[in-house]
């Protein structure tokens, strides 16, 4: 069996052990359901929260992309030309409402991988 990629795995929102089965039960574009999580994956049965609570330490991650964001954001309107502060405001907000549900994926999807203790074992089912 080929040995899948970590980043590939990561991006697409795949179990840490196997790299195959889907973390999330639904596309981020569903937003009605967009943060419903498999209690296990679909393919090995690994257990995608560890703990009880685990996943109150995405909030750090997440804090870091939103950071991140506005960041790149605030730059990027800096070069377009400085404008107001509402202009400022108004675009942040906006990003970070509409890049929500890929926050809160990929904050729980990086933690994991992190912090889960679950290493890549392709060849073990459960």
């Amino acid at each position: 069996m080929a040995e899948k990629s970590l980043v590939s795995a990561l991006l697409k929102g795949r179990c840490p052990q196997c790299r195959e089965g889907q973390m999330f039960s639904y596309p981020w574009t569903n937003l009605s359901k967009f943060f419903r999580m498999n209690e296990t994956c679909p393919h090995c049965g690994k257990r995608l929260e560890p703990e009880p609570g685990f996943y109150q330490g995405a909030m750090y991650v997440g804090y870091g992309f939103t950071l991140f964001a506005i960041v790149i954001i605030s730059l990027v309107l800096y070069l377009l030309g400085n404008p107001s502060d509402i202009v400022y405001i108004t675009t942040i907000i906006a990003i970070s409402i509409l890049l929500a549900p890929l926050n809160y994926r990929y904050s729980r999807i990086v933690y994991l991988y992190a912090f889960g203790g679950i290493k890549y074992n392709p060849s073990r089912l459960n």
